[in-house]
């Protein structure tokens, strides 16, 4: 259930696609324009009618002019339910918490660069280390951009309530190992436009079920243990001068192809699509705006039924889950978000030191036709550039 939450909380947020958004924050008095070294403090807040989620962050980033980059984060997710699912007996109140760390280090050179990142995640039945390296290289008078990623995970789950089929004693707990991979081109087409296409995959193997949801006559949930994701992308974006505008438009292609545990057959052969657009926009000079609204389509995995509409569906089936995520999903998303910069506090008195930062505050709202229901999600940050 967390590691679903922590899912819808990410796509929520939206996934931050770097030429692009360097692009359009740069014809919008970007956020760091004034220095490379930064600290950020930020705070995510994600409601659904019977669960709450609590994220505040810190992210600190150090550029050296020899080349070599060092960034950190850590954040902690309160999570609060009142779901069976998410591991309580009844359906009572639930508070879980989640820590996370991550340290990547960069070496810059001239139209290149490298990155090495680890990042680790805890919580009282879930513990994750993910292994990370990505490289580019800039071409034709920088106006080309090639990127490279490839990386692996090693989770361990555990039950509080009990020990699930997949330990093999002594052990009472269950692995989920992966690896993943990615390719990104981005191309400067004009002084106003950009466009950018990338490729990504990655391969699970291990428990992928939730630890607490049941199927009623079945027992816990089971679903395959391996898959194989994939993913296609498109985004462009273009800026208006006369009008002070940028807009930036994405489009995800999602397709599992993956053999599971039935050798030829594919048990999952789930499909979505995500199409997504943004304007960026100038209200005065030190305020700016971001419109977005993102829709997703997403069909059912092959062994997924509904047992609420058909309670006999899974009679003989090998896998069977109630995970609303592996249904027929359709979800939409607006969201407007601001950018200020603090500089007319400059001469306030005790206030005046947060001048030389930007605030941030964003408001989106979840509508799904899941049995999660609709969701707000309101995220306020502040960058400081040192």
């Amino acid at each position: 259930m967390r590691r679903a939450l922590r899912s819808s909380l990410a796509v929520a947020l939206g996934p931050a696609v770097f030429a692009l958004w360097v692009f359009a924050l740069a014809v919008l008095r970007p956020v760091r324009a004034r220095a490379d070294d930064y600290v950020t403090v930020r705070g995510a807040y994600y409601r659904e009618p019977s669960t709450r989620v609590i994220q505040p962050t810190v992210e600190v980033e150090r550029d050296s002019p020899t080349g070599w980059d060092v960034k950190a984060h850590y954040l902690v997710d309160a999570i609060t339910s009142a779901s069976v699912s998410a591991g309580t007996s009844t359906d009572s109140i639930f508070t879980e918490m989640r820590n996370e760390a991550a340290l990547t280090v960069r070496k810059r050179w001239d139209r290149s660069e490298v990155s090495v990142g680890y990042k680790y995640s805890t919580e009282s039945d879930y513990w994750s280390h993910a292994f990370g390296v990505s490289a580019s290289q800039r071409f034709w008078g920088d106006t080309a951009r090639v990127g490279v990623s490839a990386g692996f995970n090693l989770d361990t789950v555990g039950s509080r309530v009990r020990t699930p089929e997949c330990a093999k004693p002594p052990s009472t707990t269950c692995s989920l190992d992966g690896v993943f991979g990615g390719l990104t081109y981005t191309q400067v087409l004009s002084p106003v436009a950009l466009a950018q296409a990338s490729a990504e995959a990655s391969y699970l193997d291990g428990f992928q079920a939730n630890l607490y949801r049941m199927v009623a006559s079945y027992g816990y949930e089971k679903i395959p243990g391996k898959r194989l994701r994939n993913a296609l992308a498109a985004r462009a974006a273009y800026y208006f001068p006369r009008a002070s505008l940028a807009l930036r438009l994405q489009y995800r292609y999602y397709f599992d192809v993956s053999p599971g545990d039935l050798g030829a057959g594919d048990p999952w052969q789930i499909q979505s699509h995500m199409l997504e657009v943004r304007a960026y926009r100038p209200l005065t000079r030190d305020l700016s705006v971001r419109l977005s609204y993102r829709q997703y389509l997403q069909s059912k995995a092959s062994f997924w039924c509904d047992v609420a509409v058909d309670p006999g569906c899974y009679v003989g089936a090998r896998y069977y889950a109630t995970d609303p995520k592996l249904g027929p999903v359709h979800t939409e998303y607006p969201e407007v978000e601001l950018f200020w910069q603090a500089e007319s506090l400059r001469e306030v008195p005790v206030l005046g030191w947060l001048a030389a930062g930007t605030f941030q505050l964003s408001y989106g709202h979840y509508f799904q036709n899941t049995s999660f229901g609709n969701a707000h999600v309101l995220q306020a940050g502040y960058t400081l550039p040192y």
